[in-house]
C-alpha cells in the first residue's frame, strides 16, 4: 500500500466549474433541466425504463490490489442488484492528472481514490463534497466507526474516511531471535524495545564469514552473511522514529523544521551509524542492490529486523512465513505514524444516495474481510474499521483471511499499534507542501549522509525551507 505524494496540479482553481454538474463522466444537465444534482436527463429516463442506478468510481488500484477492489465491487453489487457500480482504474502515474481534467471539465466521478498530501487540499478549495451532513443524516459519527488516522476532517467539515490504513512496525525472523538468545519483542505497542536494545539485538545477531560480530577481534564488515537490520532511510520510517524522540518533520508549532532540531539530528545520524558504523545492516549502495528486496532478505535469514509499512505484510503472508512483528523501538517513549489515501466524493454527487450508500460499504473493513473470505483474494490493507478490533468474531475473521499462516501474534501487535493513543496521524497528511519539503529537498538531502559522506547535522542544518514551510493542514 505505500505510495507517493502527487503534488497538486494548479488546473485544480478550475475545479470548482464542475460544482452543480453532472458527474460520473457524462455530459454536464443542461440549464433549466428537471434533472436531479448529479444527474442527465438521460440517466433519469434511463431509470424511469427501469435502468440500474450507476455509481461512478475511480481508482489506481493495480494487481492484487485491484482484485481486491473488484472483489467488494462484485459483492455490493450482488447485494444490491439495482446499483450499478462504473469502476475505472487508472495507473497511479496517471491518476491525478486524470482526476483533473475531470474535475476541470466538471465530469468528477461520483467516488474516487486522493492521494493522503491532497485531501485537505481540494476540500479547502471547494473540490470535494462534505460528508459531514451526510453522516449525520446517516446517524454515523466517523470517529465512533474509524480509527482516527482514517478520518480526514477539520472542526467543521468531513472530506474523507479513508480505507485500508497503514503503520509501521519491527518485522522480525523469529529463528534467528532465537537462535541468538533474544527474547521475542512484545505485541503491545507501549513496550517497543529501546533504540539501544535494537541496535544491540542487531549487533549480536550480525556475523561475518567467520562467525564474528561487531565488537569481536578479526569482526570483517566486508564479508558479512547475516545482517541484525537494514537502514530504516525511506521517510515513511524515519519519520515515524522522529515521533519516539519527540520531533516531526516540523516543530509542533509548524514553523521550522523539527527534523534539524538535535532530536532529529540524534534520529537521522544513528540511523545511518547502523551501516556505516557499526555494520550490523548493510550498506546504503547495498540496500539499494543485492539487498533490496528486505522482506526476501528476513524470509532467507540474512537479515533478522526490518522496519516496514503495514504494506509489507502481504509480502510475509502470500508466502506462508510465519513473520513477527513487534512496534517500532523508539528513542525516548513509544509512537509511531498512521494513514491512509483518501475516498472522497463530488460535489455533484451530494444527492445521489446510491453513491453514499456505496461510499459506507466501500469504508467498512468488515465487508473487505467478508469479500476476502468469500473470494478467495488477499486483504487490500489493514482495518480502520474499529468494530474489527473486538476481541471476538470479527477479529476473528480478520486473522482467519490469512490462510498460509497463523496470523494471531501479527494482527495483534498491529491491532495494539493502530489503537495505540501514541500512534499519531502522518506528516505525509498533515504537513502543509509536504512534497516540496520531503521528497524534493530532505530525502536527496540525506543522500550523502546514508552513504556516510556528511553528517546528518551537516545535511540538515544546511537546509532553507523558510519559503515552503506553512505549518499543519490539522
Amino acid at each position: 500500500m505505500k505510495k507517493k505524494l502527487l503534488v497538486l496540479f494548479v488546473g485544480i482553481c478550475m475545479v470548482c466549474t464542475c460544482l452543480g454538474c453532472g458527474s460520473g463522466g457524462g455530459s454536464a444537465s443542461t440549464a433549466g433541466s428537471a434533472a436531479e444534482p448529479g444527474q442527465t436527463e438521460a440517466s433519469q429516463a434511463d431509470r424511469s425504463a427501469g435502468e440500474k442506478k450507476k455509481v461512478t468510481f475511480y481508482m489506481w488500484a493495480s494487481d492484487a490490489e485491484q482484485e481486491f477492489d473488484k472483489a467488494i465491487v462484485a459483492q455490493y453489487e450482488k447485494e444490491n442488484p439495482d446499483i450499478d457500480i462504473e469502476e475505472n482504474y487508472i495507473p497511479y502515474a496517471e491518476y491525478l492528472s486524470k482526476i483533473n481534467t475531470m474535475a476541470a471539465a466538471g465530469s468528477m466521478p461520483d467516488i474516487f481514490n486522493l492521494p493522503e498530501g491532497n485531501v485537505f487540499e481540494w476540500g479547502e478549495k471547494g473540490a470535494l463534497l462534505d460528508l459531514k451532513p451526510l453522516y449525520e443524516e446517516a446517524g454515523v459519527n466517523p470517529s465512533d466507526v474509524s480509527v482516527d488516522s482514517a478520518i480526514f476532517s477539520t472542526d467543521e467539515n468531513v472530506w474523507s474516511v479513508g480505507y485500508n490504513v497503514t503503520t509501521m512496525c519491527m518485522y522480525y525472523n523469529k529463528e534467528l531471535l532465537e537462535q541468538n538468545g533474544i527474547a521475542l519483542p512484545s505485541t503491545d505497542a507501549s513496550k517497543p524495545w529501546s533504540w539501544d536494545e535494537f541496535v544491540e539485538n542487531a549487533k549480536k545477531i550480525t556475523k561475518d564469514s567467520n562467525g564474528n560480530g561487531p565488537g569481536d577481534a578479526g569482526f570483517d564488515p566486508d564479508n558479512i552473511t547475516v545482517y541484525g537490520t537494514m537502514m530504516p532511510t525511506d521517510w515513511t520510517k524515519y519519520i515515524a522514529l522522529l515521533h519516539t524522540n519527540d520531533v516531526g518533520i516540523l516543530n509542533e508549532e509548524g514553523t521550522e523544521l523539527g527534523i534539524r532540531s538535535e532530536a532529529g539530528i540524534e534520529v537521522i545520524q544513528s540511523i545511518a551509524d547502523l551501516g556505516n558504523v557499526i555494520h550490523c545492516a548493510p550498506s546504503s549502495a547495498m540496500a539499494k542492490g543485492a539487498f533490496s528486496d528486505a522482506s526476501a532478505m528476513l524470509m532467507n535469514g540474512q537479515v533478522a529486523m526490518v522496519i516496514d509499512g503495514g504494506w509489507a505484510l502481504a509480502n510475509y503472508t502470500n508466502e506462508g512465513f510465519d513473520v513477527g512483528v513487534a512496534p517500532i523501538p523508539a528513542f525516548k517513549h513509544p509512537a509511531d505514524i498512521s494513514w491512509t489515501a483518501g475516498l472522497c466524493m463530488s460535489p455533484a454527487a451530494a444527492d445521489k444516495k446510491e453513491a453514499f450508500d456505496f461510499y459506507q460499504y466501500f469504508t467498512n473493513f468488515t465487508n473487505s474481510i467478508q469479500a476476502a473470505l468469500e473470494q478467495g483474494v488477499s486483504l487490500g490493507g489493514l482495518p480502520h474499521t474499529l468494530e474489527v478490533f473486538d476481541g471476538g468474531e470479527n477479529e476473528q475473521k480478520w486473522i482467519s483471511t490469512y490462510t498460509k499462516v497463523d496470523a494471531a501474534q501479527m494482527c495483534e501487535a498491529f491491532k495494539n499499534i493502530l489503537q495505540a493513543e501514541s500512534t499519531v496521524l502522518g506528516d505525509n497528511v498533515r504537513v502543509k507542501n509536504f512534497p516540496v519539503i520531503v521528497d524534493n529537498t530532505i530525502v536527496p538531502a540525506l543522500d550523502n549522509v546514508w552513504l556516510g559522506e556528511v553528517s546528518a547535522k551537516e545535511a540538515l542544518e544546511s537546509l532553507d525551507l523558510s519559503d515552503s514551510i506553512d505549518g499543519y493542514w490539522k
